[in-house]
């Protein structure tokens, strides 16, 4: 069982993963209305939003999760950002090509991305994610 009750104080690690991961999904909106307005007469642009607001509403949750201490959080973050960097070079490279600006907004994301993966799997952060026992 995952419990809050004995865990000490946030780290300022975790904090500040916290922080970055939700700027980076400030960014990760602002880049999505830009490329949608962008490639509006694109057919699947309908499906294309809807897949992106869940895959946002995914991410506040396990950001939240990841807040409140829980390492499952974490470690499905690390997860899914080791399985979707591959999947998303080409779209990064091409956004370079279509608008500099949500390519550069693009780079920032997955460079704050690894800062805050980083941070949550420090020494601090990944002694506070473990459950501590219970006091008898």
């Amino acid at each position: 069982m995952d419990t809050n009750s004995n865990r000490p104080e946030r780290p300022k690690k975790v904090q500040n993963a916290v922080t970055i991961l939700y700027v980076t999904l400030g960014i990760g909106i602002v880049r999505a209305v830009m490329e949608a307005s962008a490639n509006a007469e694109m057919a699947g642009v309908g499906f294309l939003m809807f897949v992106t607001l869940v895959v946002f509403a995914v991410m506040v949750f396990l950001i939240a999760m990841i807040g409140r201490g829980r390492n499952w959080a974490r470690i499905t973050l690390l997860v899914f950002f080791l399985l979707g960097l591959p999947l998303s070079i080409l779209p990064l490279i091409r956004s370079f090509t279509n608008s500099p600006i949500s390519g550069v907004l693009g780079l920032a994301q997955v460079i704050l991305q690894i800062v805050a993966i980083v941070f949550l799997f420090q020494q601090e952060a990944s002694a506070w994610f473990k459950p501590k026992p219970a006091a008898t």
